[in-house]
């Protein structure tokens, strides 16, 4: 039989009365707490019993401090003389407990009480809840810019963009609910002390909305994961599942490293001071280590080499062609390679799936290369389609040293040699570049050659990229 539990805490720190009414019920159901932490709440298996908690607090308390401060020490001291046992701290919320029924209460005037806990909320609540916001704000400020403007190629366009917009745009909204809900309690409450009456007790909804907030970044992970396992993207699920573990770890160690100096003595600014260091330099850590295992040593890449390839100047070459290209290069040029080379990739989202292909061939015995790559887009609606093309037809300036060297644009021409609605074709400034986007009803795609085609090799990019209800109509 386990003699311990933990439970997460989802009260506010104003929400005196529903901890003490959850602590209540808990020690009757046979479990006392032990240890409140600010994430989870440590309970210890007890004979059941009729228990009486009572929190107050103190606007000094910190976790930084080496032990409990004057004010914590005189009002343990106050609140034993009365009968009443220290049970534990979270933050400025103190709570301790009695089974004395004929105990007096701790807070007998409420006005005080009232303006108590707000002096603790404006030292610990309000500016965590405003640093999350900002944070929060910062962090997901490509999807909230999308959101403002309804760019809906911009929210939908990745399946990391549009869980991780999701879930800070439910963090901002739980921020506000949760200071809203603290100012909406305060204003209530002043309105009954005036009146003679007690505190009020807090919305409850505020528990429930933490608690879906959990539920909701859970379920959104799972489907993260679930949508890019199923795309074959293995190295970006456990690039993800390294980042959150090391994540959790660093987390733990700055929680134990601020344990160890409070056991130590340190100070409170000192501790604070080398808490905040440890954090900043742990997190530098973890951002700069995974990049470079990103990027440098192809730990995470969900590229699996083909068993068919073979080794020809320094790089690898398929030793047999794939079947899974729409169009090749010996297709589209009508020449033979001796030395070819491909990569195809599945990106975009659930919503708008984009799907990467690219052969590189040796001219001859080498070293020159020639080259075709193409992307396309679906979308399973004309505003998904207008907006991506919003987006991928605005101008791109490339600048350097915050000048503009050059600006890459597309420039509308002639669809009907392409087989297509529309077709543009990219400029760096003036000059064109030979590449297209070729638009077609539910379809984009974007085309890289090294020349200019022919009419024949546009008809047959068209048949081979165009959707099949447009060929469909086109015959």
């Amino acid at each position: 039989m386990k003699n311990v539990k933990y439970r997460w805490n989802t009260f506010q720190l104003y929400d005196y009365q529903g901890v003490e009414n959850h602590l209540s019920a808990m020690a009757a159901k046979g479990w006392r707490l032990e240890k409140a932490g600010s994430g989870l709440w440590k309970y210890r298996r007890a004979e059941p019993a009729k228990v009486r908690y009572a929190v107050t607090y103190s606007a000094g308390a910190s976790q930084f401090d080496p032990g409990p401060t004057e004010e914590q020490q005189s009002l343990a001291e106050l609140c034993a003389a009365a009968g009443w046992e220290k049970v534990s701290d979270c933050l400025q919320m103190q709570i301790f407990s009695t089974e004395d029924p004929a105990a007096v209460p701790l807070e007998t005037d409420e006005a005080l009480r009232l303006e108590n806990i707000h002096r603790c909320m404006r030292r610990s609540f309000i500016p965590a809840n405003v640093a999350i916001l900002l944070l929060n704000l910062f962090l997901g400020r490509d999807f909230f810019w999308s959101l403002v403007t309804w760019d809906l190629y911009g929210m939908l366009n990745s399946n990391a963009m549009l869980i991780s917009g999701v879930l800070f745009l439910a963090v901002e909204l739980l921020q506000v609910y949760l200071l809203a809900g603290y100012f909406l309690w305060r204003r209530r409450s002043r309105r009954s002390v005036e009146d003679g009456g007690p505190c009020l007790p807090a919305d409850r909804g505020c528990r429930w909305a933490n608690t879906a907030l959990w539920v909701l970044l859970v379920l959104m992970v799972a489907v993260f994961l679930l949508s890019e396992l199923g795309r074959g993207h293995r190295g970006a699920v456990l690039y993800f599942m390294v980042y959150v573990t090391l994540l959790t770890l660093v987390n733990v160690l700055i929680r134990a490293f601020s344990a160890l100096l409070r056991k130590r003595g340190a100070s409170k600014s000192s501790n604070l001071g080398w808490t905040v260091a440890a954090a900043i330099l742990l997190a530098f850590s973890l951002a700069y280590g995974l990049v470079w295992a990103r990027y440098e040593t192809g730990w995470f890449s969900d590229e699996v080499p083909a068993e068919d390839t073979y080794e020809y100047r320094g790089e690898l070459w398929d030793l047999s062609p794939r079947q899974d290209f729409p169009l090749t290069l010996a297709e589209l040029t009508g020449e033979t390679y001796g030395h070819v080379r491909r990569e195809a990739e599945v990106l975009g989202s659930v919503f708008i799936p984009r799907r990467n292909w690219r052969e590189t061939a040796l001219l001859g015995d080498g070293p020159k290369t020639c080259g075709l790559g193409y992307t396309v887009w679906d979308f399973s609606s004309p505003a998904l389609q207008r907006s991506a093309l919003d987006d991928l037809l605005e101008d791109d300036p490339v600048k350097f040293r915050g000048m503009t060297v050059f600006t890459r644009r597309y420039v509308p021409e002639d669809p009907a040699p392409w087989g297509a609605e529309a077709a543009y074709r990219r400029y760096y400034d003036d000059d064109p570049h030979d590449s297209w986007l070729l638009v077609w009803p539910g379809r984009v795609a974007a085309v890289g050659l090294d020349e200019v085609p022919t009419e024949e090799q546009k008809a047959l990019i068209s048949a081979r990229l165009a959707p099949e209800t447009w060929k469909e109509e086109a015959k």
